[in-house]
């Protein structure tokens, strides 16, 4: 079995900040880095704060996902992101993505996979690694004496 590359992946507007950013949002975040691409026909419809989580799925898939055609729509993103990059499908949630945080990249996400065999990750940053060498070492209670100036004698 090989391993497919990543052809598509989603992530939010603050955890990715590299090349191939797609917003599929209404509108981006105040302050979010230039050089990304407006992909409005996956953007949610004026209803995308008014309505339950159940409903939001329900009207994402009929009024979104259900008149676009998946390949065209993956060869589309795959343009926008230019030669080289990995289309990255960008909204506003903040991962993680669990119940009570639910968000629609997810959704296309979950299309592209049932439409197209294709797994489409969540972008995940690489933890921050501390400069070992820089940290000091741990000090055990008593191990310092620190002196103010002078010898403390007349």
């Amino acid at each position: 079995m090989s391993i497919q590359p990543v052809q598509v992946r989603t992530a939010s507007f603050s955890t990715y900040k590299g090349l191939g950013r797609i917003s599929i949002a209404r509108w981006a975040p105040r302050g979010t880095p230039k050089g990304y691409k407006m992909f409005q026909s996956l953007a949610p419809g004026e209803w995308f704060n008014k309505v339950s989580w159940d409903e939001y799925i329900i009207r994402y898939n009929a009024e979104i996902l259900a008149p676009l055609d998946p390949k065209e729509t993956l060869a589309k993103l795959q343009e926008l992101a230019g030669e080289g990059n990995i289309p990255t499908l960008l909204c506003w949630e903040k991962p993680p993505i669990v119940p009570g945080n639910e968000c629609h990249r997810r959704l296309v996400a979950d299309w592209f996979q049932d439409r197209l065999g294709i797994e489409v990750p969540e972008y995940e940053p690489e933890p921050a690694k501390a400069k070992i060498d820089t940290l000091p070492p741990r000090l055990s209670r008593g191990q310092v004496n620190l002196s103010f100036g002078g010898t403390g004698q007349k």
